[in-house]
């Protein structure tokens, strides 16, 4: 069963974000009702997993998903989820809960009781593939630890900061039993046998410049469309192997963030 995976960050409704990778609420609920309308449901990182155990043909699932842990998680996509029917995982940034602009650890507990998945993002944010050892392994072992405490919840998958990522860092996710890394590369996800014990997962960033036919197009799996997003991804890869990781999202921060 090949399955796309959406990656949301920050939504908006009266003021208007600067930046690239926020959406307005109008445009998510948009997209999310031409998911209900066209019978799609979505699934849970464990409803993925577990997917593979079935014999099915491929069914009209996709896999919701927010990084960081942004007030409108909970303020804007929270109840438009629950309106649709639809649950999502939020890979929350540990360190930043309960500061400005940041979910509270009620509003998790609130999300969980509704059935929403709370996973990690790491502590700091820091760029994972950058930091030593020792960083790595308080970055993981941490968040995992505060969540799964405080939320009363298994935490078995790890969104990376910034998409920047390591063969370092897979390794430790796996040691620390993870389950699976969620990337930001493009692409449709297919679990079998021989990934089940530990998943590098791709998914499609969505953002205000994602027209509803694009959507379309990532949602209806259109082999023409995702092979151009690769290539837009694989564009940015080679930019940031050029200028390293700190250099690239000093750019990327002048022009695309507040």
């Amino acid at each position: 069963m090949k399955i796309p995976i959406l990656l949301y960050h920050a939504l908006f409704h009266k003021t208007i974000r600067k930046e690239k990778y926020a959406l307005s609420g109008e445009d998510f609920e948009r997209q999310m009702h031409y998911l209900a309308e066209n019978g799609f449901q979505s699934l849970s990182l464990d409803d993925f997993w577990r997917s593979q155990n079935h014999t099915e043909p491929d069914r009209k699932g996709v896999v919701i998903t927010f990084d960081d842990g942004n007030l409108s998680d909970y303020s804007i996509a929270f109840p438009i989820l629950k309106k649709y029917g639809f649950t999502a995982t939020f890979f929350v940034t540990v360190n930043w809960i309960g500061t400005e602009n940041y979910v509270t650890w009620l509003h998790l507990k609130v999300m969980v009781s509704e059935n929403m998945s709370i996973q990690s993002h790491s502590l700091s944010h820091s760029f994972l593939s950058d930091i030593n050892p020792r960083d790595l392994y308080k970055e993981l072992s941490e968040s995992k630890n505060l969540l799964e405490g405080n939320l009363n919840i298994p935490v078995t998958y790890l969104s990376l900061p910034g998409g920047f990522c390591s063969k370092k860092v897979f390794r430790m996710a796996k040691d620390l039993t993870y389950r699976g890394v969620c990337t930001s590369m493009p692409g449709l996800n297919t679990l079998n046998s021989q990934t089940r014990e530990f998943v590098i997962l791709n998914r499609f960033l969505i953002t205000r410049e994602t027209s509803l036919n694009h959507f379309k197009a990532i949602i209806d799996k259109d082999r023409k469309y995702i092979a151009s997003q690769k290539t837009h991804y694989y564009c940015k890869l080679g930019m940031k192997k050029i200028l390293g990781s700190k250099r690239y999202y000093k750019i990327w921060s002048t022009f695309f963030r507040e």
